[in-house]
């Protein structure tokens, strides 16, 4: 990158390089310090980094997630980033509404504030490069260095104050764009703006598409400053709007804005009761306040350096920004009826989100149950996809809903009403694909209105792991005929395991394959290394029998036969051999979810040497600013702080599996009270293989333990040599 970029992006008079941040921190012992948001969005140089996660200031699971947005498309990127900033490009505001973490398409960007000393309305006109000065999860601080503007956000749940600093001797002016969102000048289809007649403020919004789901919503907004405007007006479409301050007599203004998606009296109504007065510090401590709370469910320490520290307490910060709770927020819904709103989406957050959520948030795992039970009662489906109060069916592995449900049920989370869930999981194993219900698998050949991104091969095995779950919760609660037609179900997964379709490199024979409807299979032979014989072999039905993966990938996804899957490879020996291949040739991708357990599955054929050896491996893979892939919505968040805890979840299961740690201190304070400790008090780069492991001072004869183990409290504790 130009050393231009490099300086717009890092201020070094700031202090934040990583290692000087982190060290001041950990001396303070203050926690929300210790997080950098910039982390999976840029690294201090100015450099890219993988996440695509937002930058700006938000409080737990808010509605709102205030952060710069990169000027499009005027920028030196042809396509806009999903979580609105591109490092290096110029800044043309700060919207209201983000994605955490998503690929895709882009979606919200909406309300943008931008302070300015130009006249102009349009963004290419009043984008600027932006200087970072302070980012943690209550406070954002930077410079738009073209006016020298500074500007501070500090978050409440539906609205954010900001501060802007105008230079003297320049004008001070304030945007407000209710047209635009991420990725397109034009996003709003019909609605506008209006300006205060006191000149204290703007509201308006309307109707908008053009999001990842591409369901039309409604936005809207209101903001007012602390001070008066001594001019204003509005663009010709009514959509833009402008207020300038006498630059003489102010040069700090004041606003607050809150977002709803009801309408703008709601919007106003969030205002007066979120930010009742002009306290911008007080503000910004309470959310801190919140923060400081939320990541003191887990204190981690004893790390290699305390880079490391941070990294890890800026991985759990993601894992608590999306779904958001927008209860009471949306029109038409029951009042009180609980609304967890944007889930991008549960194929890529019900491995390691929720499981994680059973033990540091369960209140908020409890909600979202309650929502999905309120979701079919009102819309008549619950989508794996839940986005602006929307229903999106994605299924690109099946209805993974399901799969979330059944977690909360093996794990015990308390406070969801049952009959309501049970109600989800009932209607949907009634309505997989016609094909599935009838032959046992999802065929290759035959056009459906389920999702475009259902395949034969990932699709089966998704739906056979979704019967499994719903038939486990069918079972606790009585109901036995569906329990056990659920159960049967559940072993389709071996109508699409084709013996004939083998690696021609590895030798091994038998993988996960697409299959017609007419029962032939699509036979491939997959190469792994050498010339390929196409690059559908080559990539293992990549995008064709698998969503995002590869038979390599999805052959190792049977979690509720792990046994039967063994023995499909082989037995245990042939097993661990394949395994291993896999890794040791990159066959398996960790940037993308399906694959999260497959390190674990060592545990099952009793090699926890090797899972605790290749959990290192992945662990290493999170650099000390970004992540393997895509955050989405704290997937990978989650899944390293289960890298660093010492043990892993079997995700619609009461099951982990154990691994050596990251640390040689964890431990969970867990709503009842109790406290959970993983300790490995040996550990360090050379003192990484297990001698044994003791549950409250007894030795495990097998590496798992249950989630009742967990939430009993007690000390899980590894004894580490050379």
């Amino acid at each position: 990158m130009r050393k231009t970029a490099v300086s717009r992006w890092f201020c070094p008079a700031a202090a934040l390089a990583g290692t000087v941040l982190a060290a001041f921190v950990s001396a303070a012992g203050e926690l929300e310090r210790l997080v950098d948001t910039r982390h999976g969005v840029v690294k201090p140089d100015g450099g890219d980094v993988s996440g695509r996660c937002l930058v700006g200031p938000c409080v737990p699971h808010g509605s709102v997630s205030p952060c710069p947005d990169s000027l499009y498309p005027y920028g030196r990127r042809t396509y806009p980033s999903p979580s609105s900033l591109h490092p290096g490009d110029p800044v043309s505001g700060f919207s209201q509404l983000h994605a955490h973490g998503t690929g895709g398409h882009p979606s919200y960007g909406l309300f943008l504030v931008t302070p300015t000393a130009g006249t102009s309305l349009e963004e290419k006109d009043i984008a600027s490069p932006m200087t970072f000065v302070e980012t943690r999860p209550s406070l954002f601080r930077a410079t738009l260095d073209k006016d020298g503007i500074g500007v501070a956000i500090a978050p409440a749940h539906h609205s954010a104050m900001y501060r802007f600093d105008f230079p003297a001797g320049k004008r001070a002016r304030i945007v407000v764009n209710a047209r635009r969102k991420n990725g397109n000048p034009k996003g709003l289809e019909s609605g506008g703006l209006k300006v205060r007649e006191d000149g204290r403020g703007v509201s308006g919004g309307g109707r908008y598409g053009g999001n990842w789901n591409p369901a039309k919503y409604n936005a809207f907004f209101a903001c007012e400053t602390d001070v008066q405007a001594v001019s204003s007006g509005t663009s010709e479409d009514g959509a833009v709007a402008w207020l300038e301050f006498d630059a003489g007599k102010t040069r700090r203004v004041f606003l607050k804005i809150a977002v709803s998606f009801r309408d703008v009296a709601t919007a106003e109504a969030h205002l007066k009761a979120e930010i009742p007065a002009w306290d911008f510090d007080g503000l910004q401590r309470k959310a801190e306040a919140m923060w400081e709370e939320r990541l003191g469910r887990i204190d981690a320490d004893g790390f290699a350096d305390a880079t490391a520290r941070r990294v890890f307490y800026s991985n759990f910060y993601h894992t608590m920004l999306q779904p958001r709770d927008r209860t009471d927020d949306f029109a038409g819904w029951p009042d009180g009826a609980p609304v967890w709103d944007d889930h991008y989406t549960l194929w890529d957050t019900w491995r390691t989100l929720y499981p994680l959520f059973s033990l540091t948030e369960p209140d908020v795992y409890a909600g979202v149950v309650n929502s999905f039970a309120a979701r079919q009662t009102r819309n008549g489906q619950c989508c794996a996809s839940f986005i602006q109060g929307e229903e999106y069916r994605t299924g690109q592995g099946g209805d993974d809903v399901d799969n979330v449900i059944s977690d909360a049920w093996a794990r015990k989370v308390p406070g969801i009403d049952w009959q309501g869930a049970w109600r989800v999981l009932e209607a949907n194993a009634s309505r997989r694909t016609p094909e599935y219900l009838e032959n046992g698998w999802v065929a290759d050949d035959v056009k459906h209105d389920y999702c475009w991104r259902m395949r034969s091969g990932s699709g089966t095995i998704g739906f056979a792991y979704n019967d499994w779950c719903a038939a486990q919760v069918a079972d606790g609660l009585g109901k036995t005929a569906e329990a056990a037609r659920l159960r049967a179900r559940s072993g389709n997964w071996t109508n699409v395991w084709n013996d004939a379709c083998v690696d021609e490199q590895g030798g091994f024979a038998g993988f996960i394959n697409g299959r017609q409807r007419d029962g032939t299979f699509k036979v491939r032979h997959v190469r792994t290394k050498g010339a390929p014989v196409g690059p559908t072999q080559a990539r293992g039905g990549f995008n064709e029998d698998f969503y995002e993966g590869t038979c390599w990938d999805y052959s190792f996804t049977i979690y509720h036969d792990i046994p039967g899957m063994i023995r499909k490879m082989g037995g245990r020996e042939r097993f661990l051999e394949r395994l291993e291949y896999a890794l040791d040739n990159n066959l398996i991708e960790f940037g993308n979810e399906p694959s999260f357990l497959t390190i674990w599955l060592f545990d099952f054929a009793g090699r926890v040497d090797r899972a605790s050896y290749w959990a290192e491996k992945l662990r290493s893979r999170f650099g000390p600013w970004g992540v393997p892939g895509d955050d989405d919505s704290g997937a990978m968040g989650s899944l390293y702080v289960f890298l660093t805890a010492g043990f892993f979840p079997v995700a619609g299961q009461d099951l982990y599996a154990l691994h050596a740690p990251g640390a040689r201190k964890v431990s969970f304070h867990l709503a009842n009270g109790k406290s959970f400790t993983v300790e490995a008090p040996a550990l360090d780069a050379k003192r990484r293989r297990i001698v044994r492991i003791l549950l409250d001072g007894h030795e495990l004869k097998e590496p798992f333990i249950r989630q009742a183990d967990v939430m009993a409290g007690g000390t899980l504790l590894f004894e580490m040599a050379e």
